[in-house]
């Protein structure tokens, strides 16, 4: 009889022991973009083919540029920026909260020359 209380008390205590590390997981998050929206898909961009997609096909896709510069050399520079700002919070029951939060940037560059897309570019930063 002492045997089986002693057997029960133990589980009683690892069972009290493992329950508080369980837990459980909450997840929020929140994702927004600017004004230019979700930037292009990779499969997008492998469409392009310098000396062949033409700056109409740029427009035509991604929209007017967020700026537009022209070099000492006459190529045109078309810039698109696109941002997203994220809020993502993590809880883990019961004594630990994450947040990750952020804003990334990612810049594309293409430059045009005689209305032809002679080379582009991608460049991102997160801050």
């Amino acid at each position: 009889m002492e045997k089986r209380r002693t057997n029960r008390l133990v589980h009683a205590v690892v069972v009290m022991s493992i329950l508080p590390l369980t837990g459980c997981l909450v997840y929020h998050g929140d994702v927004r973009y600017g004004d230019k929206g979700k930037p292009p898909s990779d499969r997008t961009l492998d469409q392009i083919e310098c000396g062949t997609t033409t700056k109409d096909w740029v427009l035509g896709t991604l929209g007017e540029p967020s700026h537009q510069s022209t070099t000492g050399d006459g190529k045109e520079v078309l810039e698109y920026r696109y941002n997203r700002k994220k809020d993502n919070n993590f809880i883990f029951c019961p004594f630990v909260f994450i947040n990750d939060e952020g804003e990334d940037t990612q810049t594309l560059f293409f430059e045009i020359n005689d209305g032809v897309v002679t080379n582009y570019w991608k460049e991102s930063s997160r801050h």
